[in-house]
């Protein structure tokens, strides 16, 4: 298929930042072949043209962490501490309510906010994750996903080495296609022991795949495993040999200095959670010295259930500015440096930097058609300041993934919203309860 959008303001989100004022985007069978100026435009007849006067058209938004499937726990158990949150109503309530036909459905609900709010790929770790690939693929999202591997039974198996087994065979089952790309997911370093761990890593080393987990995003999690380990939790991963480039860490917002340079050092990933960080007071990140290790640092939602939404939009803004806040310095995170940690460094986070997270000829066309010309966004002095201080998702047009259009008019195009979101009013609804 071949497409081209015209006539916009073109954001490329490359290294250097080139911003194209009237520009266009060539698309061929999935790839970008071209970006340029409008004054080089020459019209093909046979590809589908899309007029984009009065937008902007930016790399789609990447979500370096979410589980979505807790979409059917929005709002459950809220104002709560993690620890409390998470082991006397999280896991209970997955318990009764995770079967594979509910982690469908809350599929389905969560993808249609993705699109809605911007997303294009998104980073998950849950259970059943093959029913999660097989939806995402339905929708036309680029996903990375793996069951999340834990020390006790979950919904999908009972054993560490019954998820490994699974986790293999997501990894078999999607190798080489253009959306899935199965990683291996860890929990956490006090959910998992050091052999859980060790195994985790090495079903990520053999098939060369992402290895995920969250990481230092208490205080308490921070005590608990220098007691287990004698080593705060950045060091021990480092210690057993986990920490390299394959490797993304959700949360740190309790990695120490000495650990951010160890990130830096080894070329591991963060997957930065503002609003659930805050939601659940885990804390307030440094996220500012992070980038000064140079750290790749990517944006995530966390699930519905700590956030208490999937939209990327809001966590730009909250990355921009709770730094400024906390460092009482108002270039501590630009809007510049936020958008690039919701596109291009989260693609690199997730080692997907060569296919997606800016717009350039080469890569897979990823994208968002922005309306600029709104009351919430005009007078426009900067693109940046404008996207990340004062768009909200509503200025999202249309999208695509791989080419292929997600949303077209605000509307998602291969997810039916309705017939999710009525499936799972009745079934979850306040009424129905859990």
């Amino acid at each position: 298929m071949r497409r081209a959008i015209i006539n916009a303001v073109v954001l490329t989100m490359n290294d250097r930042m080139d911003c194209l004022e009237k520009g266009y985007v060539r698309i061929r069978d999935g790839a970008i072949t071209e970006v340029a100026s409008m004054e080089g435009w020459v019209p093909d007849g046979e590809e589908e043209c899309t007029d984009a006067a009065g937008m902007w058209i930016l790399p789609g938004f990447v979500n370096t962490h979410t589980h979505t499937p807790m979409t059917l726990l929005r709002g459950y158990a809220d104002d709560l501490p993690l620890h409390t949150w998470l082991t006397e109503h999280i896991f209970p309530a997955e318990a009764r309510v995770m079967t594979p036909e509910h982690v469908r459905l809350a599929a389905r609900l969560a993808f249609a906010e993705m699109i809605r709010t911007g997303t294009t790929c998104f980073n998950d770790m849950y259970f059943f994750s093959q029913l999660i690939a097989e939806e995402a693929k339905k929708a036309g999202l680029r996903a990375v996903l793996n069951d999340s591997l834990i020390d006790f039974p979950t919904p999908a198996f009972r054993t560490v080495d019954e998820g490994l087994a699974l986790a293999e065979e997501l990894i078999q089952a999607w190798a080489g296609d253009p959306l899935i790309h199965p990683s291996v997911c860890a929990h956490s370093p006090y959910t998992c022991s050091k052999e859980t761990l060790l195994k985790a890593k090495r079903l990520a080393d053999r098939y060369g795949t992402l290895l995920q987990i969250h990481l230092s995003e208490t205080r308490q999690e921070v005590e608990t495993v220098k007691k287990q380990t004698g080593l705060s939790p950045g060091e021990y991963l480092h210690r057993i040999g986990l920490l390299d480039s394959r490797l993304i860490a959700a949360h740190g917002v309790w990695l120490t200095p000495a650990e951010v340079q160890l990130f830096a050092d080894n070329g591991a990933a963060i997957g930065h959670c503002p609003k659930s960080n805050l939601k659940l007071a885990s804390g307030i990140a440094d996220t500012a010295s992070w980038l000064e290790a140079g750290v790749t640092v990517g944006l995530g939602t966390d699930g519905t259930a700590s956030n208490n939404t999937l939209d990327m939009v809001e966590e730009m803004r909250f990355a921009a500015l709770l730094p400024k806040g906390a460092r009482y310095n108002p270039v501590a995170v630009s809007a510049g440096n936020a958008l690039r940690m919701a596109t291009i460094e989260g693609a690199r986070a997730l080692g997907l930097g060569d296919r997606t997270g800016s717009l350039e000829p080469g890569k897979r066309a990823d994208l968002l058609l922005v309306r600029s010309e709104t009351v919430n966004m005009q007078p426009v002095y900067d693109h940046y300041s404008a996207i990340v201080y004062a768009m909200n998702s509503g200025n999202i047009i249309a999208s695509m993934a791989e080419g292929e259009w997600l949303m077209r008019n605000r509307k998602p195009v291969r997810v039916d919203e309705e017939e999710a979101l009525q499936e799972v009013m009745e079934r979850f609804g306040v009424k129905a309860g859990i």
